[in-house]
């Protein structure tokens, strides 16, 4: 019989068994062969020297975008409160690419990251939500008042400043 973790993770559709073997992986360290992150994509909707946006290809919103570091972070985790700007410029950055989709008001979009193990790809990725939510179902992943598998870009920036705080 799995284990709970394991039959929790199955339920909700992510695929922990890839992603947990690079629990350890640290910033600076060789890009890990099976990070479909780290390899050239399509779906791109915006890209500079320090990040790519790309619809996601499972989308659980009218629009569903993700927002990477070209430079591999594993999760969010791995951050300190040094990673503070990066986090920012990720976020307006998403705030920019649903606005160009049509999603402007706050009240229409969410913005943030699966906590591990709840994450299905071990590369730092932002969720930019243009909401309703497709399925309505799929609102349980990316709930607004966060959640132990979800924590919304503001609370995360939040967490980081707090932690600067000597």
């Amino acid at each position: 019989m799995p284990s709970s973790r394991s039959f929790i993770a199955t339920a909700i559709g992510i695929l922990t068994t890839t992603t947990l073997g690079y629990h350890l992986l640290m910033r600076g360290q060789k890009k890990p062969k099976h990070c479909v992150f780290c390899n050239p994509l399509d779906r791109i909707v915006y890209e500079d020297d320090e990040f790519i946006a790309f619809h996601d290809i499972r989308p659980d919103a009218t629009a569903h975008l993700l927002v990477i570091p070209r430079q591999h972070y594993g999760t969010i985790k791995e951050l300190t409160p040094e990673d503070m700007p990066m986090v920012e410029r990720m976020y307006a950055i998403g705030q920019r690419v649903l606005e160009e989709q049509g999603f402007s008001s706050p009240d229409e979009t969410r913005f943030g990251f699966h906590r591990p193990p709840f994450n299905s790809v071990h590369h730092l990725h932002m969720h930019c939500l243009g909401l309703p939510f497709k399925p309505k179902r799929a609102e349980m992943m990316f709930p607004g008042a966060g959640s132990p598998w979800f924590m919304p870009t503001e609370h995360l920036l939040r967490k980081m400043l707090d932690e600067s705080i000597p």
